[in-house]
């Protein structure tokens, strides 16, 4: 363990430096498009990197999702690398205030959100100011118009949330440009700065809009748009789930509909908190008569081994990790696929093996994990399990499927499960409200109405009391 510890933390070392020293070189080398080196490069080089270290490291220490996969590590700095790359470009054919500055910032807040998106627009605006020769306005310009627009947008969760970004990026330019130019003697207005500078959102928005499903297929890195596209319940896995294993894809889509209620509730990603658990129990497809929802009478488990039917259980994790792998699914889904069980022990098998005199311990009837490590992940174990629980309740009321969800999600939590996921205890009790008013809508008991005439009278007029 410490082995693995001191080798991570010198790949960290090394990222980190590789990030503040070598892409500040270059993203100079990209942004100037020369190598001439003199006093002004180097400058200029010193410049980068200060902005760049100081946004990178504040990003890094904000953004949980930087420090789980290294994929958005990469991710980022592929974004930075493509957006300057075109800034040659939009320099010679529009000016100092053509380089696509909103673009870049519009990919990364669009795909990793807005803290992400404020450390873009100051690594992109600082490049820019050191194209546009060390001009202030220039650097005024960019930051506060990228970051303002992404801001007041908020979300971007349809693509018309694209063409709001981009009006306000608008209206802030132009505003920028006019306070810059009539606010110091002598006052001058150039009108085509302010048409380029007016354009040139929009402009960033068609290439962003155009790039996007590429990025989020080659990183696996999803929007909440593209999130929105795969839950549409037509993708092939989601097909052959309902097919193979028809109660684990009812079981997922109650899960879907928890688990959005509850995401709202409390504030996190609830696109993510519906797409996810469709996938969840992908793995299921393999071997669907070993659970409990798709079996009718023959229980397979009877005729095998504890340690099998544990291994049969727990495989429906790896083979579903593998499944999301081979069909690119985002890595946040991903993530909820291998996390919904986290290290949880399978006890029923364990206490067969107990009773077979087995020598066994717990750990060798665990999940293999991790952990959920981000509230939506952490909502999915929650609510896999009391799903499951509730409905096997023989005769569920309001009250009793509130008790049980209590049960499970406190054994869950003192188990330890939910160390790594972000929820707190407020958030928790939020999650069981929400699951109680959705399990006990579904699951509620239902009046039932006697065969003779004048008893379905008599029970009519009171189920209208």
């Amino acid at each position: 363990m410490r082995i693995l510890n001191l080798k991570k933390t010198i790949f960290e070392k090394k990222r980190m430096y590789f990030y503040y020293l070598i892409i500040p070189f270059l993203l100079l080398i990209e942004g100037r498009f020369s190598l001439d080196v003199n006093i002004s490069w180097i400058s200029s080089y010193i410049l980068i990197m200060a902005a760049n270290s100081v946004s990178f490291s504040w990003i890094n220490n904000q953004v949980k999702l930087f420090k789980i996969h290294i994929e958005y590590f990469w991710t980022y700095m592929a974004i930075l690398f493509l957006t300057v790359a075109l800034f040659p470009i939009g320099y010679i054919l529009f000016g100092v205030y053509g380089l696509p500055v909103f673009f870049g910032v519009l990919l990364v807040a669009v795909i990793m959100g807005n803290e992400s998106a404020m450390a873009a627009a100051v690594t992109l605006s600082t490049v820019a100011t050191v194209v546009g020769n060390g001009s202030f306005n220039v650097f005024a310009v960019y930051i506060i118009s990228s970051i303002g627009a992404v801001f007041l947008t908020k979300k971007f969760v349809r693509r018309f949330d694209f063409s709001k970004a981009s009006l306000w990026s608008l209206i802030i330019t132009t505003s920028m440009l006019l306070s810059l130019e009539i606010g110091f003697y002598p006052y001058q207005i150039h009108l085509k700065d302010l048409i380029i500078g007016g354009m040139n959102p929009f402009f960033s928005m068609f290439l962003a809009v155009g790039i996007l499903p590429y990025v989020e297929y080659l990183s696996r890195i999803y929007s909440d748009i593209g999130l929105i596209e795969l839950g549409n319940l037509s993708h092939p896995l989601l097909r052959e789930l309902s097919i193979k294993a028809p109660g684990t894809y009812f079981h997922s889509v109650v899960l879907s509909n928890m688990c959005e209620n509850a995401a709202q509730r409390i504030g996190a990603n609830y696109v993510l908190g519906r797409v996810g658990p469709y996938f969840h129990d992908i793995g299921k497809i393999r071997r669907p008569e070993f659970f409990t929802e798709n079996q009718h009478g023959v229980n397979p488990h009877d005729s095998i081994s504890p340690m099998m039917n544990y291994f049969v259980v727990v495989s429906h994790v790896k083979f579903g990790e593998e499944l999301s792998k081979k069909y690119r699914l985002p890595l946040l889904v991903e993530d909820m696929i291998k996390e919904h069980h986290g290290t949880r022990m399978v006890s029923f098998f364990y206490q067969k093996a107990l009773s077979e005199n087995l020598n066994v311990s717990p750990d060798d009837f665990r999940y293999p994990g991790p952990k959920p490590r981000t509230k939506e992940s952490g909502i999915v174990m929650l609510a896999d399990s009391c799903e499951a629980a509730v409905r096997s309740l023989k005769s569920p009321t309001p009250s009793k499927i509130r008790n049980m969800i209590e049960e499970i999600v406190n054994r869950i939590y003192n188990e330890r499960q939910l160390d790594d996921s972000g929820l707190t205890l407020k958030d928790i009790d939020q999650i069981v409200e929400e699951f109680s008013k959705v399990l006990s809508a579904m699951y509620k008991n239902r009046i039932e109405y006697p065969k003779n005439p004048k008893e379905v009278e008599r029970v009519i007029k009171l189920a209208k009391m």
